[in-house]
Protein backbone atom coordinates (compact mmCIF):
# COMPACT_ATOMS: atom_id res chain seq x y z
CA UNK A 1 0.00 0.00 0.00
CA UNK A 2 1.32 3.43 -0.97
CA UNK A 3 1.98 5.95 1.77
CA UNK A 4 -0.28 8.99 2.21
CA UNK A 5 2.08 11.70 0.94
CA UNK A 6 1.84 14.74 -1.30
CA UNK A 7 2.66 13.75 -4.83
CA UNK A 8 1.28 14.28 -8.34
CA UNK A 9 -1.19 11.73 -9.67
CA UNK A 10 0.87 9.26 -11.71
CA UNK A 11 -2.04 8.00 -13.79
CA UNK A 12 -5.54 9.12 -14.52
CA UNK A 13 -8.38 7.20 -12.93
CA UNK A 14 -11.53 7.45 -15.02
CA UNK A 15 -14.07 7.65 -12.19
CA UNK A 16 -13.99 9.20 -8.73
CA UNK A 17 -16.60 9.06 -5.97
CA UNK A 18 -17.08 10.40 -2.46
CA UNK A 19 -17.28 7.86 0.36
CA UNK A 20 -17.94 9.05 3.95
CA UNK A 21 -15.09 8.40 6.42
CA UNK A 22 -17.37 6.04 8.38
CA UNK A 23 -17.36 3.71 5.35
CA UNK A 24 -13.56 3.55 5.05
CA UNK A 25 -12.48 0.47 6.97
CA UNK A 26 -8.83 0.18 8.04
CA UNK A 27 -7.48 -3.06 9.49
CA UNK A 28 -3.73 -2.87 9.72
CA UNK A 29 -2.47 -2.08 6.24
CA UNK A 30 -5.65 -3.32 4.60
CA UNK A 31 -8.16 -0.65 3.59
CA UNK A 32 -11.59 -1.27 2.10
CA UNK A 33 -14.35 1.16 1.20
CA UNK A 34 -17.99 0.13 1.61
CA UNK A 35 -20.21 1.88 -0.94
CA UNK A 36 -23.68 3.07 0.05
CA UNK A 37 -26.75 2.08 -2.03
CA UNK A 38 -27.03 5.49 -3.77
CA UNK A 39 -23.38 5.36 -4.87
CA UNK A 40 -23.79 1.76 -6.03
CA UNK A 41 -26.87 2.72 -8.04
CA UNK A 42 -25.00 5.61 -9.68
CA UNK A 43 -22.02 3.41 -10.49
CA UNK A 44 -24.11 0.61 -11.98
CA UNK A 45 -26.71 2.61 -13.92
CA UNK A 46 -24.89 5.84 -14.84
CA UNK A 47 -21.18 5.01 -14.89
CA UNK A 48 -21.82 1.41 -16.05
CA UNK A 49 -19.09 0.08 -13.80
CA UNK A 50 -18.76 -3.55 -12.80
CA UNK A 51 -16.62 -5.74 -10.57
CA UNK A 52 -12.95 -5.37 -11.45
CA UNK A 53 -13.16 -1.69 -12.41
CA UNK A 54 -10.61 0.69 -10.90
CA UNK A 55 -11.88 3.63 -8.90
CA UNK A 56 -10.59 6.69 -7.04
CA UNK A 57 -12.24 7.62 -3.74
CA UNK A 58 -12.03 10.67 -1.47
CA UNK A 59 -13.52 11.05 2.01
CA UNK A 60 -13.02 14.80 2.72
CA UNK A 61 -9.90 14.11 4.80
CA UNK A 62 -7.56 15.22 2.01
CA UNK A 63 -6.64 11.63 1.17
CA UNK A 64 -7.35 10.05 -2.21
CA UNK A 65 -7.66 6.26 -2.31
CA UNK A 66 -7.27 4.21 -5.49
CA UNK A 67 -8.54 0.66 -5.67
CA UNK A 68 -10.51 -2.02 -7.44
CA UNK A 69 -14.18 -2.92 -7.09
CA UNK A 70 -14.18 -6.44 -5.64
CA UNK A 71 -17.90 -6.70 -4.99
CA UNK A 72 -20.85 -4.97 -6.65
CA UNK A 73 -24.48 -5.97 -6.19
CA UNK A 74 -27.60 -3.82 -6.73
CA UNK A 75 -27.35 -2.35 -3.21
CA UNK A 76 -23.84 -3.13 -2.00
CA UNK A 77 -20.31 -2.50 -3.15
CA UNK A 78 -16.79 -3.00 -1.83
CA UNK A 79 -13.60 -1.38 -3.08
CA UNK A 80 -10.25 -2.85 -2.09
CA UNK A 81 -7.78 0.03 -1.77
CA UNK A 82 -4.36 -0.43 -3.33
CA UNK A 83 -2.78 2.97 -2.76
CA UNK A 84 -3.41 6.29 -1.09
CA UNK A 85 -1.98 9.78 -1.46
CA UNK A 86 -2.57 13.41 -0.54
CA UNK A 87 -2.77 15.27 -3.87
CA UNK A 88 -2.02 19.00 -3.59
CA UNK A 89 -5.29 20.05 -5.24
CA UNK A 90 -7.02 22.12 -2.55
CA UNK A 91 -6.56 25.87 -2.69
CA UNK A 92 -4.71 27.61 0.14
CA UNK A 93 -7.35 30.34 -0.16
CA UNK A 94 -10.51 29.63 1.87
CA UNK A 95 -13.30 31.40 -0.01
CA UNK A 96 -16.80 31.11 1.49
CA UNK A 97 -19.59 32.27 -0.84
CA UNK A 98 -22.62 33.66 0.99
CA UNK A 99 -25.06 33.60 -1.92
CA UNK A 100 -28.63 34.84 -1.96
CA UNK A 101 -30.86 32.00 -3.12
CA UNK A 102 -31.83 32.24 -6.77
CA UNK A 103 -34.68 30.57 -8.63
CA UNK A 104 -34.70 27.47 -10.80
CA UNK A 105 -31.56 25.39 -11.08
CA UNK A 106 -29.30 28.44 -11.04
CA UNK A 107 -28.14 27.85 -7.46
CA UNK A 108 -27.27 24.23 -8.24
CA UNK A 109 -25.15 25.26 -11.24
CA UNK A 110 -23.54 28.06 -9.27
CA UNK A 111 -22.32 25.89 -6.40
CA UNK A 112 -21.00 23.26 -8.83
CA UNK A 113 -19.10 25.89 -10.83
CA UNK A 114 -17.67 27.49 -7.68
CA UNK A 115 -16.54 24.07 -6.47
CA UNK A 116 -14.56 23.62 -9.69
CA UNK A 117 -12.70 26.89 -9.17
CA UNK A 118 -11.87 26.14 -5.53
CA UNK A 119 -14.57 27.53 -3.22
CA UNK A 120 -14.29 26.16 0.32
CA UNK A 121 -17.91 26.57 1.41
CA UNK A 122 -21.33 28.13 0.89
CA UNK A 123 -23.95 29.94 2.94
CA UNK A 124 -27.40 30.28 1.30
CA UNK A 125 -28.85 33.67 2.27
CA UNK A 126 -32.33 35.23 2.22
CA UNK A 127 -32.23 38.92 1.21
CA UNK A 128 -34.96 41.48 0.59
CA UNK A 129 -35.24 40.60 -3.10
CA UNK A 130 -34.85 36.84 -2.75
CA UNK A 131 -37.80 35.24 -4.54
CA UNK A 132 -37.07 31.67 -3.39
CA UNK A 133 -38.98 30.66 -0.26
CA UNK A 134 -37.93 27.58 1.69
CA UNK A 135 -39.52 26.20 4.85
CA UNK A 136 -37.37 24.71 7.60
CA UNK A 137 -38.47 21.22 6.52
CA UNK A 138 -37.58 21.95 2.89
CA UNK A 139 -34.23 23.41 3.93
CA UNK A 140 -32.98 20.07 5.25
CA UNK A 141 -33.99 18.34 2.01
CA UNK A 142 -32.35 21.06 -0.05
CA UNK A 143 -29.15 20.80 1.96
CA UNK A 144 -28.93 17.05 1.33
CA UNK A 145 -29.38 17.72 -2.38
CA UNK A 146 -26.73 20.46 -2.34
CA UNK A 147 -24.30 18.23 -0.44
CA UNK A 148 -24.72 15.59 -3.15
CA UNK A 149 -24.11 18.16 -5.90
CA UNK A 150 -20.97 19.40 -4.13
CA UNK A 151 -19.62 15.86 -3.71
CA UNK A 152 -20.25 15.09 -7.38
CA UNK A 153 -18.65 18.37 -8.49
CA UNK A 154 -15.61 17.77 -6.26
CA UNK A 155 -15.25 14.25 -7.68
CA UNK A 156 -15.51 15.52 -11.25
CA UNK A 157 -12.84 18.20 -10.89
CA UNK A 158 -10.36 16.08 -8.93
CA UNK A 159 -10.73 17.64 -5.50
CA UNK A 160 -10.26 15.63 -2.31
CA UNK A 161 -12.41 17.81 -0.04
CA UNK A 162 -15.94 18.82 -1.01
CA UNK A 163 -17.01 22.34 0.04
CA UNK A 164 -19.17 22.65 3.14
CA UNK A 165 -22.78 23.81 2.76
CA UNK A 166 -24.41 25.60 5.69
CA UNK A 167 -28.12 25.83 6.36
CA UNK A 168 -29.89 28.91 4.85
CA UNK A 169 -30.11 32.02 7.02
CA UNK A 170 -31.35 35.60 6.81
CA UNK A 171 -28.96 38.36 5.78
CA UNK A 172 -29.23 40.02 9.20
CA UNK A 173 -28.16 36.74 10.83
CA UNK A 174 -25.11 36.58 8.58
CA UNK A 175 -24.16 40.19 9.27
CA UNK A 176 -24.50 39.64 13.03
CA UNK A 177 -21.89 36.88 13.02
CA UNK A 178 -18.48 37.78 14.47
CA UNK A 179 -16.11 38.71 11.66
CA UNK A 180 -13.66 35.93 10.81
CA UNK A 181 -11.29 37.14 8.14
CA UNK A 182 -11.88 39.39 5.16
CA UNK A 183 -15.50 40.20 4.23
CA UNK A 184 -16.45 41.36 0.73
CA UNK A 185 -19.85 42.28 -0.70
CA UNK A 186 -20.15 42.06 -4.48
CA UNK A 187 -21.89 45.26 -5.56
CA UNK A 188 -22.33 46.52 -9.11
CA UNK A 189 -22.09 50.18 -8.10
CA UNK A 190 -18.87 49.78 -6.13
CA UNK A 191 -16.67 50.83 -9.04
CA UNK A 192 -13.59 49.09 -10.35
CA UNK A 193 -10.00 48.42 -9.38
CA UNK A 194 -10.47 48.09 -5.61
CA UNK A 195 -9.37 44.47 -5.15
CA UNK A 196 -5.72 45.27 -4.39
CA UNK A 197 -6.77 47.90 -1.89
CA UNK A 198 -9.34 45.62 -0.26
CA UNK A 199 -6.94 42.72 0.27
CA UNK A 200 -3.96 44.87 1.32
CA UNK A 201 -2.93 43.83 4.81
CA UNK A 202 -5.54 41.06 5.04
CA UNK A 203 -4.65 37.81 6.79
CA UNK A 204 -5.13 35.37 3.91
CA UNK A 205 -4.82 32.39 6.24
CA UNK A 206 -8.30 33.36 7.47
CA UNK A 207 -11.47 32.77 5.42
CA UNK A 208 -12.64 35.27 2.82
CA UNK A 209 -16.43 35.66 2.86
CA UNK A 210 -17.97 36.78 -0.44
CA UNK A 211 -21.54 38.08 -0.23
CA UNK A 212 -23.52 37.93 -3.50
CA UNK A 213 -27.07 39.06 -4.12
CA UNK A 214 -30.17 37.69 -5.89
CA UNK A 215 -31.52 38.38 -9.38
CA UNK A 216 -32.60 41.91 -8.47
CA UNK A 217 -29.44 42.73 -6.56
CA UNK A 218 -29.13 44.13 -3.05
CA UNK A 219 -31.21 47.01 -1.76
CA UNK A 220 -29.13 50.06 -0.85
CA UNK A 221 -30.01 49.64 2.83
CA UNK A 222 -28.63 46.09 2.75
CA UNK A 223 -25.35 47.30 1.29
CA UNK A 224 -25.11 49.94 4.01
CA UNK A 225 -25.75 47.31 6.70
CA UNK A 226 -23.10 45.05 5.20
CA UNK A 227 -20.54 47.84 5.16
CA UNK A 228 -21.37 48.65 8.78
CA UNK A 229 -20.71 44.97 9.59
CA UNK A 230 -17.24 45.18 8.05
CA UNK A 231 -17.87 44.11 4.45
CA UNK A 232 -15.83 45.86 1.76
CA UNK A 233 -17.71 46.61 -1.48
CA UNK A 234 -16.17 45.15 -4.64
CA UNK A 235 -17.25 45.68 -8.24
CA UNK A 236 -16.34 43.31 -11.06
CA UNK A 237 -16.28 45.66 -14.01
CA UNK A 238 -18.71 47.80 -16.02
CA UNK A 239 -21.00 44.93 -17.11
CA UNK A 240 -23.88 43.57 -15.04
CA UNK A 241 -23.37 39.88 -14.31
CA UNK A 242 -26.18 37.41 -13.77
CA UNK A 243 -26.90 36.27 -10.23
CA UNK A 244 -25.73 32.75 -11.10
CA UNK A 245 -22.56 34.08 -12.78
CA UNK A 246 -21.15 36.61 -10.36
CA UNK A 247 -20.25 34.07 -7.66
CA UNK A 248 -18.12 31.77 -9.85
CA UNK A 249 -16.48 34.81 -11.50
CA UNK A 250 -15.63 36.39 -8.15
CA UNK A 251 -14.20 33.16 -6.74
CA UNK A 252 -12.10 32.71 -9.89
CA UNK A 253 -10.85 36.31 -9.70
CA UNK A 254 -9.74 35.82 -6.09
CA UNK A 255 -8.12 32.49 -6.93
CA UNK A 256 -6.21 34.12 -9.78
CA UNK A 257 -5.12 37.08 -7.66
CA UNK A 258 -4.43 35.34 -4.36
CA UNK A 259 -4.87 31.59 -4.65
CA UNK A 260 -3.51 28.82 -6.84
CA UNK A 261 -4.82 29.69 -10.30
Amino acid sequence: MGDAVDRPRKRKIGHRVFVPPSRINKEGRKITAILDPDTVHHMRTVLRLSQGARLAIFDNSGVEYVGTIVELTPRHGVVEVESQSRPAVESPLRVILAQSLIKGNGFDRLIADCTEVGAAGFIPVFTARTVVKISKADAADRQRRWDRILAEAAAQCGRVVAPKMEMPLDLDELLARPADGLRIILYERAGRGQLKEIVRGADLTRPITLLAGPEGGFEDAEVDKAKAAGFKALGLGPRILRADTIGPVAVAVLQHALGDM
